[in-house]
């Protein structure tokens, strides 16, 4: 008996192995989504986005940004519970260093190589230039403070949020109330120019990976503009479109209008799916997304997606992201939606601040961005 259970014990483990040896190569897609009260949850990509664990991060919480570097091994969070600024190890899930370089760091981005950070700083009127390894200051970018809004004033100002293209040459920078996408180069971190002026202040904002187009969340409208990112050989063009979204009018009957709009605008989130052919936005006062193909310009709807399940849900979603192969929108407001049938396919706690980071044999590989 006990010959036959290793026989067949044996046989298995050849049957097994072909599959074992495929899925050895196949990374692991893990999604990250920061928790508001603090910490993190993980979610499995290609498993339904089932919960993994949860990452807890005692004396933080608030976050206003999120990025990793592979090359590193880190996840930096910018908690406004703590007014610092975090690396995680992604191999254990501990903080390996945590620092306070000025007041309020927001929605920062990593250069491609991992190796440097460029934080907003709300409170103040610079971009950070960290060193990623140890936390380090390297320099500051001045941009500008801003200056609140006499009617309709939207609460706190100052550098918002933040974009770097693919190969890491030139950052681009939003101030809160200016009506500018503000541009560095990450060679010498001097400002070269600014896109704009657009109607009114910039909030979050996306750059094609080509650098022709800016889509830009602007204060007062439900929808974007879209800015040239050069004038002939000048960094830095003017604004080309604005493209005003429509509420569906049944929502309009269902939801009354609130008496003070999440983040004080229509739409504060917007992204470029990564095959740059559609651009997404939100409606973070009735619980809507909506996508525009920007293969044409002026940019041409192309759909309304409902975040919630029932009428009587009022999610309020503030920002946008995307899975690194484009598979996934993820709005924050609890939907995960096939970005290509435009169908919600699963419901998580989704976040504004949340990444996926991909592994092999255990290492991260590959990371995405806000």
């Amino acid at each position: 008996m006990r010959k036959w259970m290793l026989f067949a014990a044996a046989a298995a483990a050849l049957v097994a192995a072909p599959s074992a040896k495929k899925d050895a190569g196949k990374a692991r897609r893990l999604l990250y989504v920061s928790e508001d009260k603090g910490g993190l949850a993980v979610y499995d990509i290609d498993q339904g986005h089932t919960f993994v664990r949860r990452i807890e991060l005692p004396g933080t919480g608030a976050y206003k940004g999120i990025a990793a570097s592979v090359q590193l091994g880190h996840l930096y969070l910018s908690p406004y519970k703590g007014n610092e600024l975090i690396a995680l190890d992604l191999a254990t899930d501990r903080i390996v260093w945590r620092k306070k370089h000025g007041d309020y760091p927001d929605s920062m981005m990593v250069t491609p190589d991992g190796q440097t950070l460029y934080v907003p700083y709300r409170n103040e009127d610079s971009w950070y230039v960290i060193r990623a390894r140890d936390g380090e200051l390297i320099t500051k970018i001045p941009v500008g403070r801003g200056k609140n809004y006499e009617v309709d004033p939207i609460g706190s100002i100052g550098p918002h949020n933040t974009w770097i293209n693919p190969k890491g040459t030139r950052v681009y920078m939003e101030v809160l109330t200016l009506p500018y996408v503000f541009i560095a180069d990450t060679r010498t971190n001097q400002l070269i120019g600014k896109a704009g002026p657009f109607s009114k202040g910039v909030r979050p904002f996306t750059v094609s990976d080509d650098e022709k187009y800016v889509f830009a969340n602007v204060d007062a409208l439900l929808g974007f503009e879209v800015g040239a990112v050069r004038d002939g050989k000048k960094w830095g063009g003017r604004m080309l479109h604005r493209v005003e979204a429509k509420t569906p009018p049944e929502r309009l009957a269902q939801v009354p209008p609130p008496p003070r709009k999440p983040h004080s605008t229509p739409s504060h989130g917007i992204n470029i799916r990564p095959d740059q052919k559609e651009v997404w936005v939100v409606d973070g006062v009735y619980g809507y997304v909506y996508a525009y193909d920007v293969t044409v310009m002026p940019p041409k709807f192309v759909a309304a997606v409902p975040l919630f399940k029932d009428a009587g849900e009022r999610p309020h979603p503030g920002w946008i992201s995307f899975s690194l192969d484009g598979r996934y929108a993820y709005p924050d407001g609890g939907a995960v939606i096939d970005a290509y049938s435009k169908q919600v396919v699963a419901r998580i706690p989704t976040s504004e601040k949340l990444i996926e980071i991909d592994f092999l044999n255990g290492k991260p590989v590959k990371a995405g961005h806000r």
